[in-house]
């Protein structure tokens, strides 16, 4: 997603757009993402962090497949693509930044607040602010050398790392809607996987030295 915000010019002007419409399309771009911000503000209380992070992934994961696939068929070396192909593909990627804006954006930052307890929430948040814009920093640097050397290939990277997040989110987080913060270590506690990690209540008293 931070590739397409950050080279959404680029990219556009590589698929045969003229720079006034290649700046035209990042705007449109940008402004789908503040929308599906605001779709996502009013309902991710009503239908659960998960369900959002697994419909958008499945969505975005789809909208690879097709760039990638479309690329693979209609952009040559030295070639210009058609037009409709064109749009296609701008109609592709906004409905990808629209998944996006609505689910992994704005819940990365919002799921990873409600996942700590109290006493490791800062020390939490930290650790992700810091992987985050490791990552942003790291993507900004590789993609448009990945993007010369893969080609189209770049998309199936990209839908391959969806797969794995999609998976992740279906077997390993749990739901997090109006659990208080006080509750979360529950959430672990009764995972299937998770409470291998955490103790119950009893085994930190016996564990408690006496005096």
């Amino acid at each position: 997603m931070n590739s397409i915000l950050f080279y959404a010019p680029i990219l556009f002007q590589t698929l045969g757009f003229g720079s006034g419409a290649s700046l035209i399309s990042s705007v449109l771009t940008s402004g789908m993402l503040v929308l599906a911000t605001l779709v996502s503000m009013a309902l991710v209380d009503r239908f659960g962090r998960r369900a959002f992070f697994l419909e958008a992934g499945f969505e975005m994961f789809c909208y690879m497949i097709a760039v990638a696939i479309t690329l693979a068929f209609k952009f040559g070396e030295g070639e210009t693509l058609p037009k409709a192909i064109g749009w296609f593909l701008v109609v592709i990627i906004c409905l990808f930044v629209f998944a996006y804006g609505r689910s992994w954006g704005p819940l990365g930052w919002l799921v990873p607040s409600e996942l700590f307890p109290l006493e490791t929430r800062s020390a939490g948040q930290s650790m992700v602010v810091c992987v985050n814009l490791l990552f942003t920093a790291l993507i900004a640097q590789c993609f448009l050398v990945s993007l010369c050397h893969l080609k189209y290939g770049i998309f199936l990277l990209f839908a391959g790392l969806i797969f794995i997040m999609s998976s992740f989110i279906f077997f390993l987080l749990p739901e997090t809607k109006r659990v208080p913060i006080e509750e979360v270590y529950l959430l672990w506690k009764d995972h299937w996987f998770w409470k291998k990690y955490v103790e119950d209540d009893d085994e930190k008293d016996i564990k408690k030295p006496t005096t």
